[in-house]
């Protein structure tokens, strides 16, 4: 397992079982493959910040790891450090109690001797799927690890939910489909202002403790807020765009660094670039999905674009037209099925979006040495969004603006009106990525679909082929 995703082992492997743990510079050197008859959970390593430590760690009378970092003392922590704020959690009988007290970006796996605890972050930040096959049960951070052990059948592993297995028996305990509430209050008491000093705190614990890092930026409301309040905390911040030549979103862009006073790095991709890194975003993410493919092809870039700065992490604007409104579909559906439909469809859109845009993202940069960390997509966030009414979410059927509490924190918190009242545009067709993926399939003679999906298949075939020699 730990093989097929040696991309993420830049720093080395290891595996844990009973008292045992063993470990490598790379997958491939480790001399133990899952012991039979037992528990055991392994780590493929890169280290991101200087403070990072090769995994499994030991947790009481276990094996932890944890994929992500959890919110501790007002910034993001992992490895032993969020092993001594977990351990007294991890029992059967306490596992959900993380989900209830833990904030942060995080999938973690716990074992003992004869017993494996699984966990996620409520809003599937960090990717995890699940499978079994003739009584293994197996959870790993990518399909493909399941697909080299002959599960075919990975699923996305429930947000919130928690893996309870034993040599007897195992058991998945999904989650309530809803999302976190804030305490019950009158509408007339949510506003912009208290937004806007819930984003500065977002931010505050994304960045607490970092050195340079940067932000990707389209010059849109999401991505200029952030960096907006970066900037004044004195955080080192470099923006980065991409896209496929020079956009207008590109010019945009730059435009509106320049009018906040940021630095901004700009890469310009060509087709050629895309057709060549098409293969390797396909694998990452592991769907020939346009619209995926196309998204995560700019995260890809963006990352890249952030290393060549040296940057290693990476603060995103996602998780914002979730939580406000920002999606044009919510307008319409305004329009068609009345408030009530419109505020579900809202509600619904949180909840599905860690299967739609979390772990494509957290996948898309898995293979290089970045983090992505998501100020907008946090509890206390998803608790506040619930409070605020409609109307200031979307006001009309045929509103093109929408997210307007969050414009209004944006001005309150000094981005210029002209950038705070920009429409969207969603970024696989500002990047010009998605133009590109579909003069590439047309080249070959084939439709868009076919075109990925028989690029994907001939990758996905060869690795289960090559492991099933």
């Amino acid at each position: 397992m730990l093989y097929a995703m040696q991309h993420r082992a830049q720093d080395g492997a290891a595996v844990a079982w009973d008292t045992n743990f063993e470990s490598a510079r790379s997958p491939s050197r480790l001399s133990v493959s899952s012991p039979i008859q037992q528990t055991a959970v392994g780590y493929a390593f890169t280290k991101i910040l200087p403070s990072d430590s090769l995994q499994p760690v030991r947790a009481g009378d276990g094996w932890l790891c944890l994929d992500g970092r959890v919110v501790g003392n007002r910034t993001l922590v992992g490895g032993e450090e969020a092993a001594q704020l977990l351990e007294n959690k991890l029992t059967p009988a306490e596992l959900s109690l993380i989900q209830r007290d833990t904030d942060g970006a995080y999938s973690l796996c716990f074992c003992t001797r004869n017993q494996l605890l699984v966990t996620r972050d409520q809003l599937g930040l960090k990717s995890l799927f699940i499978g079994n096959r003739d009584g293994l049960v197996a959870v790993a951070s990518e399909r493909k690890a399941l697909w080299a052990i002959g599960i075919r059948d990975a699923a996305s592993f429930p947000p919130g939910g928690c893996l309870k297995a034993s040599s007897d028996s195992s058991v998945v305990e999904f989650p309530s489909r809803q999302m976190p509430k804030a305490p019950s209050r009158r509408y007339e008491e949510v506003n912009a202002e208290e937004l806007s000093q819930l984003l500065i705190e977002s931010v505050q614990v994304h960045t607490a403790g970092l050195g340079p890092i940067a932000a990707g930026f389209s010059g849109g409301l999401d991505s200029t807020v952030l960096a907006k309040i970066a900037m004044d905390a004195g955080v080192d911040l470099l923006l980065v765009t991409v896209g496929v030549g020079r956009t207008l979103e590109t010019g945009l862009a730059e435009s509106a660094a320049q009018s906040i006073g940021l630095r901004i790095a700009a890469k310009q991709l060509s087709t050629d670039d895309v057709e060549e890194c098409l293969d390797r975003v396909l694998w990452l993410i592991e769907e020939p999905n346009l619209m995926k493919v196309s998204v995560a092809m700019a995260m890809h870039w963006t990352a890249k674009a952030a290393l060549e700065n040296g940057r290693h992490v990476i603060m995103l604007g996602q998780g914002s037209d979730e939580l406000f409104g920002g999606y044009k579909r919510f307008a319409t559906i305004l329009g068609e099925r009345g408030p009530e439909g419109s505020v579900e469809a809202i509600s619904e859109s949180i909840r599905n979006a860690y299967e739609l845009n979390y772990q494509r993202d957290e996948q898309a940069v898995s293979s290089l040495r970045v983090e992505l960390r998501l100020p907008f997509a946090t509890r206390k966030m998803v608790e506040f969004a619930s409070a605020v009414p409609l109307r200031m979410k979307v006001r009309s059927p045929t509103d093109n603006l929408r997210k307007w509490i969050l414009r209004d924190a944006a001005i309150k918190l000094g981005v210029p009106s002209a950038i705070a009242l920009r429409p969207k545009k969603a970024i696989q067709h500002a990047s010009g990525i998605e133009k590109a993926i579909r003069e590439i399939a047309r080249k070959h003679g084939l439709s868009t679909l076919d075109y990925l999906e028989d690029r994907f298949g001939a990758l996905k075939n060869g690795h289960v082929a090559g492991h099933a020699e």
